[in-house]
């Protein structure tokens, strides 16, 4: 156990877990004062390259001033495949970092609403409108505003994607006829912690009128 104390002292710096947003650059810092062998990172247990060469990771490189025992992991542009558990380990000291998670997280495409932007209802029917915004990570959260107020009365549902990461969001909305004016636009808003402020469409209802 002193042992493991001793190793942890001799990092300077360490990777900490991380959330960074898809496509924005990441810097995983490791500094080793006074170590002058091999390190190698790990990626969800296993090995990037060798020291400075991580030619398999074209995005990848490893920054910073070797001779005062810099080797920070600096990611490019973070990708759904970053998201993994990242370690740095002094291979002649028989040292390893902490373990970092680094989150990747995805905005959800531009929602879309079936059958915009117009929407045309015959007088007296209700309206149905569903709202999708996909592969986004977590899932997005959908909300539908007319004038200005919030409207609750819709159902949601999730489906996974194939990566097992990404989720698809459906919602869709009921208004009862006596509920509904010519004119009208309704928005369909998504958001995740990814576009916290979310993404809009909007859709103009349009009743016809014998």
């Amino acid at each position: 156990m002193e042992w493991n104390v001793w190793v942890h002292g001799m990092f300077s710096q360490q990777p900490q877990d991380l959330v960074v947003v898809a496509g924005q650059p990441v810097t995983l810092p490791c500094s080793i004062p006074g170590y002058h062998g091999v390190v190698l990172w790990i990626k969800d247990g296993l090995a990037l390259g060798v020291g400075r060469d991580l030619s398999g990771y074209p995005r990848y490189s490893v920054v910073g001033d070797h001779s005062s025992g810099e080797h920070h992991l600096w990611i490019q542009r973070a990708e759904l495949t970053d998201d993994a558990v990242f370690e740095c380990q002094a291979i002649q000291a028989a040292m390893r970092s902490r373990p970092a998670r680094l989150s990747v997280l995805v905005p959800p495409e531009d929602p879309v609403i079936n059958g915009g932007p117009v929407v045309s209802l015959r007088a007296g029917d209700p309206l149905n409108l569903t709202c999708h915004a996909d592969n986004a990570k977590p899932a997005a959260s959908i909300i539908w505003i007319r004038n200005g107020e919030v409207l609750n009365s819709a159902m949601y549902s999730k489906t996974l994607l194939r990566d097992g990461q990404r989720e698809s969001t459906i919602s869709t909305l009921y208004i009862s006829a006596s509920n509904i004016e010519s004119g009208q636009q309704i928005i369909c808003r998504a958001s995740n912690k990814a576009v916290p402020n979310g993404k809009e469409t909007s859709v103009t209802i349009d009743i016809q009128r014998e």
